[in-house]
């Protein structure tokens, strides 16, 4: 999968991905899990990490496990994200661990845990995307 590779490369040099602290943990056969920093770039008022970062996070490591379980390694569009936000996500950091439940020739589906330092469910996000046709 040299297309998933070069995608990947890319992608964690895009400097919305380095301001997110994210750090890809390890990813292929469908699944991936990606940590998030929580600290003064992504914390919110609260001191809590962002919604916005929460979803970003789901959004990102969701699409590595899609393109790992696509024999092409098609990163696909965005068609449809959802969040449920569960508890706070406390600094350290977090960490999502993404499961596609299917890849088809057109749609991908994919549904993303995260889970904080003390193992306690923050979110939970599920993912439609448009792989091409």
């Amino acid at each position: 999968m040299a297309d998933l590779e070069q995608f990947l490369l890319r992608h964690r040099s895009t400097p919305l991905y380095q301001f997110a602290g994210f750090r890809l943990i390890t990813h292929g056969d469908g699944e991936a899990i990606m940590e998030c920093a929580v600290g003064p770039g992504t914390q919110n008022v609260n001191g809590d990490l962002h919604g916005g970062i929460l979803a970003l996070l789901v959004d990102e490591v969701g699409t590595v496990a899609l393109a790992s379980r696509d024999r092409d390694g098609r990163p696909g569009v965005t068609t449809d994200l959802n969040v449920s936000y569960l508890s706070p996500g406390k600094p350290p950091a977090v960490r999502a661990v993404a499961v596609a439940l299917k890849v088809g020739r057109t749609l991908g589906y994919v549904q993303v845990d995260v889970t904080g330092g003390d193992g306690k469910l923050v979110a939970q996000g599920r993912m439609t995307k448009f792989m091409g046709a």
